[in-house]
């Protein structure tokens, strides 16, 4: 009997980015996706998945190869996250890719912490002279 390739595993990070919308980041291929519901948005991130595997097929390359993994703060989210078991029967999901899913849900935005791009940006011309028009 002949074996396949082994499956691609695939973990999902979700975390409520503003009230009533959900965001799924997956680990290993950075793709993002946001819907109302944590469901909705885990299986946005695995419909996108599945057309750019299907994709790099038709060009001869390794699918998802040309996504890097995300940012080292969602998997530490990810770690302290609580798994979602119902998550694993959505693995057949992305046809024609032996695909593993495990997700969890963070307590908390992941970026949370940081200081938003527009104040640092003011705090950082805090010291330049004002100018009179």
């Amino acid at each position: 009997m002949e074996n396949g390739p082994s499956p691609l595993h695939v973990r999902i990070l979700v975390f409520e980015d503003l009230p009533g919308i959900w965001t799924a980041r997956s680990l290993e291929h950075d793709i993002v996706a946001e819907s109302r519901s944590i469901e909705m948005a885990i299986q946005a991130v695995l419909r996108i998945m599945r057309a750019h595997a299907d994709f790099d097929r038709r060009h001869n390359r390794a699918p998802l190869s040309a996504f890097r993994a995300a940012p080292q703060i969602y998997w530490n989210a990810f770690r302290g996250g609580s798994l979602l078991p119902w998550v694993a029967q959505l693995s057949h999901t992305v046809a024609g890719l032996a695909v593993e899913v495990t997700a969890a849900v963070a307590a908390e935005r992941p970026h949370a912490h940081f200081v938003p791009r527009d104040r640092v940006l003011m705090e950082s011309a805090s010291h330049l002279p004002s100018v009179r028009l």
